[in-house]
């Protein structure tokens, strides 16, 4: 499963069991402090709240500088919803203030609690969704292209790293993040890009696409939703990665920017 329902919202299942993890984190770093001691309660969350702010701040810095030239505007290197991090930045930053909080004797006990609990709760997540991902595989639906000709997914794939985007032309986000997907088809000759517009007729998306002045190579009609179904993905836009053997290997709901692709392709390709 790549997204959760929350009534009629939908929510990227990765980012979610981080935000749970941190939650029960700071819940149990708060128990660990001397009960009644309201004051060390609170000098322990605000301790934890800067460790975690530090890795995301240097995780993010180290990301946009690596990938400045795929920005347009200094508004795009602040806008977070892309998800674009250095972990390995994000994870160094994380250590060293840590250890710098851990100087503080009366609070080693309520941090490391709090740590810990969000370390142990993270892997056996990431494992989880590791292991479900390992049974989602590119499927051999049959799909209609906007000449009226049908065919499969590793038809297109022809065991090269595949992504597939799963969009409509009434999602603001999709139409904004389709020139992204065109450069990157561009740039990326050894990726195969499939544009699997979700429920729409033919003629909508073709006059899309040529309102927008897009052109991509496979661009595929999901009449039935079937791919979102099978993926577990509900909600627009969602973005798969799949390798060579037809393996999912990662998944983005939401917005891309040229940066975040870019990462994922060299990350998992």
């Amino acid at each position: 499963m790549i997204t959760v329902n929350i009534g009629s919202l939908a929510l990227p299942v990765s980012p979610l069991l981080v935000l749970i993890s941190v939650i029960i984190g700071f819940t149990v770093s708060s128990l660990a402090a001397k009960k009644g001691d309201t004051e060390k309660k609170e000098k322990a969350s605000n301790a934890l709240m800067l460790i975690l702010l530090a890795g995301l701040v240097i995780g993010r810095l180290v990301f946009v500088l690596r990938f400045a030239d795929s920005y347009d505007s200094v508004w795009q290197m602040f806008d977070i919803r892309d998800r674009g991090i250095d972990y390995t930045a994000a994870l160094f930053s994380f250590v060293v203030v840590l250890f710098l909080q851990l100087r503080q004797r009366h609070l080693r006990k309520a941090l490391l609690s709090g740590v810990l609990t969000m370390a142990g709760l993270y892997v056996v997540f990431s494992l989880v969704i590791s292991a479900g991902r390992e049974q989602l595989v590119l499927p051999h639906s049959s799909f209609m292209q906007l000449d009226g000709q049908t065919v499969t997914l590793p038809e297109i794939s022809q065991q090269q790293p595949t992504v597939v985007n799963l969009w409509a032309t009434w999602c603001p986000p999709c139409r904004r993040e389709m020139p992204v997907l065109q450069q990157a088809e561009q740039r990326h000759n050894d990726v195969k890009f499939i544009l699997l517009n979700q429920q729409e007729p033919s003629h909508t998306v073709e006059h899309f696409l040529q309102q927008k002045g897009l052109s991509f190579k496979h661009v595929l009609l999901d009449s039935k939703g079937d791919m979102a179904t099978s993926m577990g993905a509900f909600g627009l836009p969602v973005t798969l990665y799949f390798d060579a053997n037809g393996q999912l290997v990662h998944s983005h709901m939401g917005e891309l920017s040229a940066a975040s692709l870019q990462q994922s392709i060299e990350q998992y390709f």
